[in-house]
C-alpha cells in the first residue's frame, strides 16, 4: 500500500556528516527572498483560477520552519486553473502532482492521473464542476510514484482499458525503467524515500512546511494499468482523442529516459511535465537516491521543450501552478535550461582543473541573473548536491588520491580518529560546544566516528541526534531537512518505521511483465549460502504461457528467458503464485515437478527484502 510521503553519497553524506564549511559556497541565498512569489510580474502570468480550495501544506509560521519555506508553501492550495475555456485546466495542490485534464467532445484527456486513487479521486470531484465527462485517454508523464498510480481514482478501470475504451499512453522506457525501480533496487528506494518524508512527524517540529513540488503526499490505495500506446524516442506519438490533437513527445527530465511532454496544437499549450519540474531549482541529483540523472541530456531535453513552447502562449507542468504568456514562459523555461548548463559546464570546467567533488560545492554558484529567477529557488533540488552527482556521473567515486584506496575500514577509522581526538569524552564535549556555537554541520562530522565507533552509546546517537535537527530547522530545501530529522529519530530511537510507502506495491508488480521482475530476483541471493551450490529449475506461468529458468552456480543467479533441458526441477503456476514465490521467495501455491529437494534448496538461497530494517544514520 502506498503510505503517506509525502548514485550513493560517500559514508559522511550517507551519515550526514556534512560540515557547515563544504555547503559554504551555496548557501541557498535564492530561497531566502519571499517576495519572489508576490511580485506583479509573476502573478500577472499565473493562468485564470477557475476554482480554489484549502491548502494542504503547513503555512503556520513557525521559528522551527525557514520563513521563505512557509512562503513558497503559501502559494500551493488546491486550484484548478483554466487555460482554454471548457478545454483545458490545471490542477493543483489536490497533491505531490499535478493532473492536466483537456476535455473532448465525449471524453476527458488525464496526464498523469496521480500518486494513488484518493487523492486521484479529490481531484476528480473538484473537476466536476467543468464536466462530467469520462476519461478517453491516461497520459503517464513518467514513472515516479506521485504521477501514475491514482487512474481508478478517475473511476477507470482496467476492463475499460483492456478494451480499448481507455488509452493508456506512455513512453517505451517506462516500463523497463519501472520494473528496475520495483525489482532491483525498490528495498533502499523504499526506505529512503521514506527518510525523506514520511518518517517524519507532523509540521513543525518533524515534515517540512511543503513537499517542494507540491503540498502534500497522502495515503490511499493505488492502482496501475499497463500502457496500451507507446511514444517512441525521437519520433513523437500523434493522436486525436476525442476531437482533441495531441503530440506526445520525449524530452528528458527528472525521470531521465521515460520522460514525455504534450503539446496541444489547438490550444498553442504546452506541457513540461517534469522536463521543467516546477518552480524550483531541478533535482539534477536526488538525495532519495537514483541512478544518473544526466544533465546535458536534461538540458538538451529542455531545448526540445522549448521548441514547443516557442509555439505556445501558455505552459503548465506535473508540479505546481499554470502560466500564460508567451515571452515570459519561454524566458523562464530558457533561463531554467541555462542554469542546467551553467552548473554542468561549471562542474566539469573545475573537475578539468584537478577541483575535488566536495569542493564544487564551494566553487559553482549561479550568477546573479539566474539566482534571482522565481524558479530556481533551491527548494527541491540544489546546486550543492547537484555538483557532486556530476563529478560521480563522469569519474565515478575516486577523486585521484590513494588514501580514498589505503583508508582503515570503516569501523577501525572511526575508532582511530576517536583515539586522535582524545577518546570519547573529549570528542563528546567538543560536539557539544560546537552544538552551543550553532556550528551543527561540524558537531554531526565528528559525531558520525563516535556513532560508527559506539553504535550502542545512546548519549552519542542523542548529542547528534540533537545536531542534525537543529541544522535540519536551518534548512529550506526539503529533502536536506527530511533526512537529518529522519536520521535523528533513527539515532534517538523514536522513528515510526510503519508507514514507508513501498516501490514494490503489489498492486502494481501484478500488472508489470512477470518475467521481468522474476528476473530482478536474482539480486536478492545470499551469495554466502550459495557457496558451493549448482541448482537449475525452469519457470512455466500457467496463464501467460511464459517460460524462463533460473540457475545458480559460483555464488551468482542466472535467469534466462525459456527453459532448459538440464532443469533439476520445475515450477508451475499462475502469474501471482509465480510473483509471490520470486518476491517473497514463498513456493505455495505453486506444483514443482522434479527433485524437491532442489527447488526447496533454491528458494532457500534467496533472503526477502525487508526495508524498514535498513539504517542510515546507524550502522547496519
Amino acid at each position: 500500500m502506498l503510505k503517506k510521503l509525502s548514485h550513493s553519497f560517500i559514508l559522511y553524506l550517507m551519515s550526514f556528516a556534512i560540515s557547515s564549511s563544504v555547503f559554504a559556497g551555496s548557501e541557498l541565498v535564492r530561497s531566502t527572498d519571499p517576495s519572489f512569489f508576490t511580485k506583479q510580474e509573476v502573478q500577472n502570468h499565473l493562468a485564470k483560477v477557475a476554482w480554489q480550495g484549502k491548502n494542504l501544506a503547513y503555512t503556520d509560521d513557525s521559528n522551527l520552519i525557514p520563513i521563505a519555506m512557509t512562503a513558497f508553501a503559501k502559494q500551493m492550495p488546491e486550484t484548478i486553473f483554466e487555460l482554454v475555456p471548457d478545454k483545458l485546466y490545471h490542477i493543483s495542490g489536490f497533491q505531490l502532482a499535478s493532473t492536466l485534464v483537456a476535455i473532448g467532445n465525449d471524453g476527458l484527456i488525464i496526464v498523469d492521473p496521480g500518486e494513488n486513487d484518493v487523492a486521484a479521486k479529490a481531484s476528480m470531484d473538484a473537476f466536476k464542476k467543468f464536466s462530467n465527462l469520462p476519461v478517453k485517454a491516461i497520459i503517464y508523464s513518467h514513472r515516479h510514484p506521485d504521477h501514475a498510480f491514482g487512474s481508478a481514482g478517475w473511476n477507470v478501470t482496467e476492463e475499460q482499458v483492456k478494451s480499448g475504451q481507455v488509452k493508456v499512453i506512455a513512453s517505451v522506457n517506462f516500463i523497463p525503467n519501472l520494473v528496475n525501480d520495483v525489482g532491483v533496487v525498490g528495498s533502499i528506494l523504499t526506505q529512503r524515500t521514506a527518510y525523506a518524508s514520511v518518517y517524519m512527524p507532523p509540521a513543525p517540529e518533524g515534515r517540512p512546511a511543503h513537499y517542494g513540488l507540491g503540498p502534500d503526499f497522502s495515503a490511499g490505495e493505488v492502482s496501475f494499468y499497463m500502457p496500451t500506446d507507446i511514444v517512441q524516442e525521437g519520433k513523437p506519438l500523434k493522436l486525436n482523442v476525442s476531437g482533441v490533437e495531441l503530440e506526445v513527445f520525449h524530452a528528458y527530465g527528472d525521470a531521465g529516459t521515460d520522460e514525455v511532454d504534450v503539446y496541444f496544437p489547438q490550444y498553442k499549450h504546452v506541457h513540461g511535465s517534469e522536463t521543467v519540474q516546477g518552480e524550483t531549482f531541478p533535482n539534477l541529483y536526488t538525495l532519495r537516491g537514483t541512478s544518473y540523472r544526466d544533465v546535458q541530456k536534461w538540458y538538451e531535453g529542455v531545448d526540445i521543450l522549448l521548441s514547443y513552447a516557442a509555439k505556445s502562449d501558455s505552459y503548465s507542468g506535473s508540479h505546481m501552478r499554470a502560466w500564460v504568456g508567451h515571452d515570459f514562459i519561454n524566458e523562464r523555461i530558457r533561463n531554467y535550461r541555462d542554469a542546467m548548463q551553467y552548473v554542468h559546464d561549471q562542474s566539469v570546467y573545475y573537475m578539468n582543473r584537478g577541483v575535488k567533488r566536495d569542493e564544487l560545492a564551494e566553487k559553482v554558484i549561479l550568477p546573479e541573473y539566474l539566482a534571482n529567477d522565481p524558479w530556481l529557488g533551491e527548494y527541491y533540488g540544489t546546486v550543492a548536491h547537484s555538483v557532486r552527482n556530476i563529478y560521480n556521473g563522469y569519474l565515478g567515486w575516486f577523486q585521484g588520491d590513494a588514501t580514498e584506496l589505503a583508508r582503515p575500514a570503516v569501523k577501525e577509522r572511526a575508532e582511530k580518529y576517536l583515539s586522535a581526538m582524545g577518546g570519547l569524552g573529549n570528542v563528546k564535549s567538543i560536539a557539544q560546544k560546537a552544538i552551543d556555537d550553532e556550528d551543527y554541520g561540524w558537531a554531526m562530522d565528528i559525531l558520525t566516528f563516535a556513532v560508527t565507533a559506539h553504535p550502542d552509546n545512546q548519549d552519542v546517537r542523542d548529542l547528534k541526534a540533537l545536531a542534525m535537527k537543529k541544522w535540519a530547522y536551518q534548512q529550506t530545501n526539503i529533502y536536506w531537512r527530511g533526512f537529518a530529522i529522519s536520521g535523528s529519530l533513527e539515532l534517538d530511537g523514536s522513528i515510526d518505521r510503519s508507514v514507508p510507502w513501498n516501490f514494490a506495491n503489489p498492486s502494481i508488480v501484478k500488472v508489470l511483465p512477470a518475467l521481468r521482475i522474476i528476473e530482478t530476483a536474482r539480486v536478492n541471493l545470499n551469495a554466502q549460502r550459495a557457496r558451493s551450490k549448482d541448482v537449475i529449475i525452469n519457470i512455466e506461468i500457467s496463464d501467460t504461457g511464459e517460460k524462463a529458468s533460473y540457475t545458480v552456480r559460483n555464488q551468482i543467479a542466472i535467469f534466462k528467458d525459456g527453459l532448459t533441458q538440464d532443469a533439476d526441477a520445475t515450477l508451475k503456476g499462475d502469474k501471482l503464485a509465480m510473483l509471490n514465490a520470486f518476491t517473497a521467495f514463498d513456493s505455495d501455491g505453486l506444483t514443482i515437478n522434479g527433485d524437491m529437494s532442489k527447488a526447496e534448496s533454491f528458494f532457500s538461497l534467496f533472503d526477502k527484502p525487508v526495508p524498514n530494517d535498513i539504517n542510515l544514520s546507524l550502522p547496519n
